[in-house]
């Protein structure tokens, strides 16, 4: 077999702005209709924007005596539904100004209040997917993938990143539709009035765009070196607070705090650096803004541009031309809310298009035998040459006991990882009642295989739901008992408040190191497999329960063929074959007297633990 190559990832920055909105719009396609709606709350928004310029028209034209009080969108409308002939135009004015002034401020209240609603209705389901998918990734993300990244640079890309994917969604999109919607509604009005002085003020816009291109880059690079150091914030914060223990007995605690120090300023720094351009870019834009503006009151205001123009014709023309300030600097300003979720859209992408675990299996077995066979298997982790097992052979009979030991690093526990497919192997196989593991559908080959490690997880939840935990949660509260009882459980766990029923602390805060264990055995032993791997299980225990747990290991192991990791060699006499394991080479087979008259690896180790007790 050829040796297993680390799974590929996108390269960070090689998807432009409009590739990673694109596929972030993507995620909108299944709430269409609701951002349909949204969109056309908007629209109702930006037109009263308009009409709210043109208002200023049908007044100052009334105001005036003008001869073209109709010439308005509003003004037109009014007289054509409710003037009657005859009536003082002034008077008219008076009454139908109010009037309409109320409907266009509730008409735009209402639409400010449906786009705002539906788009962040859209907005949220957009990143509860984004955040599930993410999380369902890294659940099933190769063990390389977690050996390359600290966890939490891992919980930084679930929390902080997408967060600021949030931010370029919920708020940027909106601000996005809703102010500009509402510039092209401007613009369109102003075209309408008058196209010469509407092109006048078109002038600046291409240093507009040059301004958001430049400051937009920048922004990019600064809004990926924010993400990197939140990702050393929380690395820094997990230690701290899970090894609360080692830091104060070692005295770390002005190690940690140095540490934090210096990630929570390198991300302060790059804040700041964003800080500057946003505010510089906002004042650039307004002074172009400002420029804009005077160039139209300066032509507007000559003879031959005011041929056509009433006063208030003029006055709404200026009036659009004002309101278009605000938009225009919200679009811009939006500009490092953009960046930054784009940069996190880009991280998080970068996750989600990563080859999840090998599973390319098809076999599957209701309860396998429990044969294991290692052809010629060797093993290097990846990014590495050398090799942490060196051509393996060695059979294991079903119902067989087996135990692995050897000095630390001779390979023990990286065989039982390959067993269970965390990893590949560099070459050579190994089969299962004959067959590749490989070969097998992931799901269904750890199926066979209970296992209990030194390094106990248990989670926040009852001591009920740790034992029955996973596939086990349909298991029979008397198989429950039954496992508590067998990994002798029941009287630690009888003293507790609520029984079974107790709810845990933080990965079994409170509990002993022995306690901790004895639940994960009860686990095991509930899963019923017929492979099961003790992995240092018992080297929290104390002498009586291990004691205990050494008795009944002929029960638990009865049926099923078992695997024992051990350090301490008197805990595998018992086996039926113990395998010794030298720079990640077997050096040794045989049971327990046949290893000690060889005068071996064996009896040197042995030899070395009786005399240090």
């Amino acid at each position: 077999m050829a040796r297993a190559r680390p799974n590929p990832v996108n390269r960070q920055g090689n998807m432009s702005d409009w590739q990673l909105y694109k596929r972030l719009l993507g995620y909108i396609a299944p709430y269409w209709w609701v951002f349909l709606l949204s969109v056309l709350g908007y629209i109702v928004y930006s037109a009263g924007n308009v009409l709210a310029a043109d208002m200023m028209q049908f007044l100052l034209d009334a105001l005036g005596e003008s001869t073209s009080q109709d010439a308005g969108l509003v003004s037109r409308t009014v007289y054509a539904l409710f003037y009657e002939p005859g009536t003082d135009r002034l008077e008219f004015t008076r009454i139908a100004f109010p009037i309409c002034l109320v409907v266009l401020a509730f008409l735009r209240a209402m639409g400010y209040f449906v786009g705002n609603y539906f788009m962040s209705h859209v907005a949220r389901n957009l990143i509860h997917e984004l955040r599930c998918e993410l999380f369902d990734k890294l659940l099933a993300a190769p063990s390389a993938y977690y050996d390359r990244h600290s966890q939490g640079a891992l919980i930084s890309k679930i929390t902080f990143n997408v967060e600021q994917v949030s931010g370029a969604v919920t708020k940027s999109l909106r601000t996005l539709v809703q102010e500009g919607l509402t510039v092209i509604g401007l613009l369109g009005y102003m075209f309408y009035l008058n196209w010469r002085l509407c092109l006048v003020f078109l002038a600046v816009a291409p240093l507009l765009g040059l301004v958001v291109s430049v400051v937009g880059k920048h922004f990019r690079r600064y809004s990926r070196r924010i993400q990197a150091s939140m990702g050393d914030v929380t690395q820094v914060s997990n230690e701290s607070i899970g090894n609360y223990r080692e830091v104060r007995i070692y005295g770390g605690q002005y190690q940690q705090q140095a540490g934090f120090r210096r990630a929570s300023g390198y991300n302060r720094a790059q804040s700041l650096k964003l800080a500057l351009l946003d505010g510089l870019s906002t004042p650039v834009v307004q002074t172009l803004l400002a420029v804009a503006m005077a160039m139209l009151v300066y032509l507007a205001l000559q003879p031959e541009w005011m041929a056509g123009f009433t006063a208030g014709s003029l006055v709404a023309f200026l009036t659009a031309a004002a309101q278009l300030s605000k938009p225009i600097r919200s679009l811009t300003g939006i500009q490092s809310e953009i960046q930054r979720g784009l940069a996190a859209a880009e991280d998080i992408f970068t996750q989600l298009d990563m080859e999840s675990e090998n599973d390319t299996g098809t076999y599957s077995v209701t309860r396998a035998q429990g044969r294991i066979s290692l052809r010629d298997l060797s093993f290097a982790y990846p990014g590495s040459e050398v090799d942490v097992l060196r051509h393996l052979n060695l059979e294991i009979a079903p119902g067989e006991t087996v135990a692995l030991v050897g000095r630390s690093g001779s390979g023990k526990s990286t065989l039982v990882q390959l067993l269970m497919r965390f990893y590949l192997p560099s070459s050579g196989s190994i089969l299962l009642d004959e067959v590749p593991i490989e070969d097998y559908r992931l799901a269904n080959l750890r199926a066979q295989i209970a296992m209990v490690s030194q390094q106990v997880t248990l989670f926040h939840d009852t001591v009920y739901n740790n034992i029955a935990y996973g596939d086990l949660a349909d298991a029979s509260p008397e198989a429950v008992e039954k496992a508590v009882q067998a990994a002798y459980a029941q009287d630690f766990i009888g003293a507790m408040p609520e029984g079974l029923q107790t709810r845990l602390g933080d990965d079994g805060g409170g509990l002993s190191g022995g306690q901790r264990q004895r639940i994960a055995i009860a686990r095991a032993l509930l899963k019923d497999a017929p492979i099961i791997v003790f992995d240092e299980a018992t080297s929290a225990l104390d002498n009586e329960s291990e004691f205990r747990i050494q008795k009944s290991l002929e029960t638990i192991s009865s049926g099923r063929t078992t695997i024992i990791i051990a350090h301490r060699l008197s805990t595998v006499e018992h086996a039926d074959r113990i395998v010794v394991m030298d720079a990640g080479r077997i050096v040794e087979t045989g049971p327990h007297a046949e290893l000690l008259a060889a005068g071996g690896l064996y009896a040197q180790l042995y030899q070395q633990e009786f005399t240090a007790t």
